[in-house]
């Protein structure tokens, strides 16, 4: 039925109690307006009857017209622009969705289209009667009854058509989101809320309705909900990529705090940063040596040396002013060790059993020992000065208690 036909009878009603009002006379108003709904009514169910028995004969032909229009325009087009298209070795892209991403018919896409047809029509046709029993009860002052059923059913045709365009709506929107999405199988929420007009944080919400709908069928979002995967193999990869990400994240600030802690420790020995330094690398080259070195005796030479030098060196950390006490050691001593030791590890290394070898190599010996013996007198001094200055410490106070006479 025409939609004019509706507003010719909303017409003639609006006319009857326009002259209701004028002449005051409102004795059969309440039935003319009956009379009009129920002839508006009646002539659209006539229509309606009509037009089902032949809208799926109509519906079938133009879907089949449109078809064939749109294979013969493809192929029309293809011909003309595509250099591939006389090669018979060429496939045509396939247009359809997997559907083991997404659904080719949406949750939505019929009941969307009925619930608003019906929604709609049942509040036209209820709000009419509600006019015409709110004449009538005014007219005739006859029961407030069809006024609460009219109302009623207006209200509900109305919830069920507004039910129907959110429906559809979802529907809109989920096809929209997946021409962006079907491609490269991800897409950033900027980009689609820039491209619908929708805040992200509706995106966000209406994606994940979605997905739990099961409108997208291994769709996930990120972590930090900042980009739609449409796939669960994309995902897995995503997945890995953000955990290798965060283990390098993760590495770079323990890097970043070893460093700070490295600066400030730089900071706190001052010069004798430089000293401490220099002295762990002679211990690495004791130990290296002693690596290279198969001799037993020797070897328990170097093992003692490179504990009496680590001693030292972890002394000055703990004291950074002793330092300068250290730079007779690393001018003279430690430079003359290096010496002696990569001399004794090249001729060790000869293999051969000859008196000047093995003369030269005893005397090395001997200069080890006597190495270690200095370096004990050393770390003893530094030892016996901290001890005198502890005595010092123990002797002050035991002045003070007796002074105030907390000691007799």
């Amino acid at each position: 039925m025409d939609r004019n036909e509706w507003y010719r009878a909303g017409e003639d009603i609006r006319d009857q109690v326009q002259q209701a009002v004028d002449t005051g006379n409102f004795t059969n108003l309440g039935k003319n307006i009956s009379n009009t709904v129920n002839e508006t009514i009646n002539r659209t169910m006539q229509e309606v009857n009509r037009t089902v028995g032949t809208v799926g004969e109509s519906v079938n032909r133009a879907v089949n017209d449109v078809g064939n229009g749109i294979g013969r325009t493809m192929e029309t087009v293809s011909e003309n622009i595509s250099p591939y298209a006389s090669n018979p070795l060429y496939k045509r892209p396939n247009a359809r969705l997997d559907k083991s991403l997404f659904q080719r018919t949406p949750r939505g896409s019929v009941s969307g289209v009925l619930c608003m047809g019906a929604g709609y029509g049942v509040m036209g046709i209820s709000a009419l009667a509600l006019i015409g029993s709110v004449g009538e009860l005014i007219a005739y002052q006859k029961s407030l009854v069809p006024v609460i059923i009219s109302g009623i059913f207006t209200a509900a045709g109305l919830w069920l058509g507004v039910h129907g365009s959110r429906l559809a709506g979802r529907v809109k929107r989920y096809k929209r989101y997946v021409g962006m999405v079907k491609d490269k199988l991800y897409c950033s929420i900027q980009e689609l809320a820039q491209r619908t007009g929708k805040s992200e944080r509706f995106i966000v919400k209406d994606l994940r309705k979605m997905i739990h709908l099961g409108m997208f069928k291994q769709a996930h979002l990120d972590q930090k909900q900042t980009c739609l995967i449409a796939s669960d193999e994309m995902y897995d990869q995503y997945m890995l990529t953000q955990k290798n990400y965060e283990a390098e994240q993760k590495k770079l600030e323990m890097d970043k705090l070893a460093e700070e802690r490295r600066r400030q420790e730089k900071e706190r020995l001052g010069g004798a940063a430089e000293v401490i330094e220099e002295g762990k690398s002679y211990v690495r080259l004791i130990r290296q040596c002693n690596d290279e070195i198969p001799g037993e005796e020797m070897s328990d030479k170097l093992d003692r040396l490179e504990l009496l030098v680590t001693r030292i060196f972890d002394q000055v950390e703990k004291e950074p002013e002793l330092a300068s006490e250290l730079r007779k050691m690393l001018s003279f001593y430690l430079p003359t060790t290096k010496k002696l030791l990569e001399a004794y590890r090249d001729l060790d290394s000869q293999k051969l059993d000859l008196s000047n070898i093995e003369q030269t190599k005893r005397e090395i010996e001997t200069a080890v020992d006597n190495i270690n013996e200095a370096f004990e007198k050393f770390l003893d001094e530094l030892f016996r000065e901290k001890a005198w200055d502890i005595q010092s410490d123990i002797s002050a106070l035991h002045t003070i208690l007796k002074q105030d006479g907390y000691l007799s």
